[in-house]
Formats: structure tokens, C-alpha cells, sequence
């Protein structure tokens, strides 16, 4: 096995909690907001010696409050992601001091696309975090799917569900602010929802899903993992977006008005996404998610 690549010393990173107003809750994410001098292997090694769900390495924009980033999971590189954006955004908004405004506004530019991000400095007696929205952009939906197709019989069993798991009524079906998942309303199972299945991914990508997201409707809960089924997310602001876009397009939330998405019960990291879709139902012209963040930590590699 080949050695990882050497990182060069004194780089630094802030380690964030998103969707949490106090450390050690939400999810967390390591922020390198100087990587310059990393390429692509380097960030790759980095995120897997860190072992975050994701990690964000930002390089300066051609302009004041704009920003490079590009994210990794331990296992490949993102062209989109929620709570990585969210938890950067914040990380720019400290470094600019003590005399900066309560209020920013970023230009983060991803692989795919540039999103905008606000950013609010907040305070209470237990200290100070911020508060960061993003504008995910108008969602993409997939066909509808039944539950009685065996497409979707397939990718129930493929994460130990069956069809009276769902709701009677709605569809599974693609949706993507950027990142393209599978939305499961359920009834009842969330608890059991895991991928168990060495095609999982295949089964996603055959109705152009890269992720899943089983969604107990009733209780706006939903759980994110990797497709194998190893790692759960605490907080996914990508599949949160879809989820309330989804909700919306199947009357289920009014649009305009901010839902919360509640996720990460099970792996005691509770996270509170806020989502609020505008326009009408059947055609929604934008997402906006955010979230609470809490800074929690600082490091320096040697």
C-alpha cells in the first residue's frame, strides 16, 4: 500500500458543528479555508485521516466574499453538498474578526455550480455560533415511482423495507437541488432503513439517484447513509432540500413557510435542518436550507 501524500505543515482547519447550536451535536465538518497547496489526493487523505462525513477545502475567489470549495467524503469527491457549504460560509464569516458585520453574504463556487450562502453571528450565555442559509436553486424531480413496480420493490428490500412501510398514495421518487437522491415516504421503519445490499448503488443510479433518503413523513425525520450502508449521516442539507421540495410537490408542507427536517436521532448527533421551498407546488423556483452552527475546535497539521 502507498504511503498518503504529505501535507504541508502548519496547514490549518476549523472544525464546525452544523445544524447545532452547541458543539459536539449536529454534523460535523473540518474546514480548510486555506488549500492552496493541496490537490485532490491530498484532500482525499486528509478527509479519511479526519474521518468527518465530509470535509471542505476553500481557495480565495476573484472577489471579496467569494470563495473555491471542493468537498470530500472519505470515499470521492462532491460536486454539491449542504451542511460542507453551510459550515465554510460560517468559517469565512469568523475569520473576518471581531469587527465584522452580524450579517454576510458569500459566493461559494463548487465544481457544478456557485451557490449563495448568508451568513448571521448570533450569541447567548452559552457563547456564540452563527446562523447560515443557502439558496439550493430550483429542485429537479424524477418520474414517480409506484410502490407495486418491481423497481421499487427492489430498492425497499435493498434497505430492509417493504411496500406497507410506505405511505399509502406517495410515490418514491428522484429528487435533486444539486445532488440527486431517492425520497421514501414512510409510515412506520425508519429504524430499520439502512442499505444492506452490494447493488444498492446500481439500483439508485438506475432511476438517476445517487443517494437515498427514507423520510418518516408524518414526523419529518429522515436518515442518509453511505450506499453501503457503513456510515450514517447526522445532517444532510442536499437531501433535506429535496425532501421538503418534495413534501410541497405532493401537498404535504405549504410553500413559503419553513419546515424542519429532523435527522441523526440515531446516532445521538439530533439535527434540526431548516427548509423553506417558494413558489407553486407543482413547479417550486427555489430552495433554501440552513441551519445552526456551532464552532467547536481548531488545529494545525505538523
Amino acid at each position: 500500500m502507498s504511503a498518503a501524500p504529505p501535507v504541508p505543515p502548519g496547514l490549518a482547519w476549523r472544525q464546525v458543528d452544523v445544524f447545532s447550536r452547541e458543539p459536539l451535536g449536529g454534523n460535523g465538518l473540518a474546514v480548510f479555508p486555506d488549500a492552496r497547496s493541496l490537490d485532490a489526493p491530498r484532500m482525499l487523505a486528509l478527509t479519511r485521516e479526519l474521518r468527518q462525513f465530509e470535509s471542505i477545502f476553500l481557495t480565495p475567489g476573484p472577489g471579496p466574499g467569494t470563495a473555491r470549495a471542493r468537498m470530500f467524503t472519505v470515499e470521492e469527491e462532491l460536486d454539491f453538498a449542504g451542511h460542507p457549504v453551510l459550515g465554510a460560509a460560517c468559517v469565512l464569516h469568523e475569520a473576518l474578526g471581531a469587527a465584522a458585520p452580524q450579517d454576510a453574504t458569500w459566493t461559494l463556487a463548487l465544481n457544478a455550480r456557485a451557490v449563495a450562502v448568508t451568513t448571521r453571528r448570533a450569541q447567548s450565555p452559552l457563547g456564540g455560533w452563527y446562523e447560515a442559509e443557502m439558496d439550493q436553486g430550483a429542485p429537479q424531480f424524477g418520474p414517480p415511482l409506484d410502490a407495486d413496480t418491481d423497481t421499487a420493490r427492489a430498492l425497499l428490500r435493498a434497505q430492509g423495507l417493504d411496500a406497507d412501510d410506505l405511505v399509502p398514495g406517495l410515490p418514491l421518487q428522484m429528487v435533486s437541488t444539486g445532488l440527486p437522491y431517492l425520497l421514501v415516504p414512510l409510515r412506520r421503519g425508519l429504524e430499520r432503513a439502512r442499505p444492506a445490499s452490494a447493488d444498492f448503488a446500481a439500483l439508485l443510479g438506475a432511476v438517476g439517484a445517487h443517494f437515498c433518503y427514507p423520510l418518516d413523513v408524518a414526523a419529518r425525520e429522515g436518515r442518509s447513509f453511505d450506499n453501503h450502508g457503513l456510515l450514517e449521516d447526522p445532517a444532510t442539507g442536499s437531501a433535506a432540500g429535496p425532501a421538503g421540495a418534495y413534501l410541497v410537490r405532493h401537498g404535504l408542507a405549504a410553500p413559503g413557510r419553513v419546515l424542519t427536517i429532523r435527522q441523526g436521532r440515531f446516532v445521538h448527533r439530533p439535527s434540526e435542518i431548516r427548509v423553506r421551498v417558494e413558489g407553486p407546488p407543482e413547479a417550486p423556483a427555489r430552495v433554501l436550507m440552513g441551519g445552526e452552527v456551532a464552532m467547536a475546535a481548531r488545529g494545525v497539521f505538523d
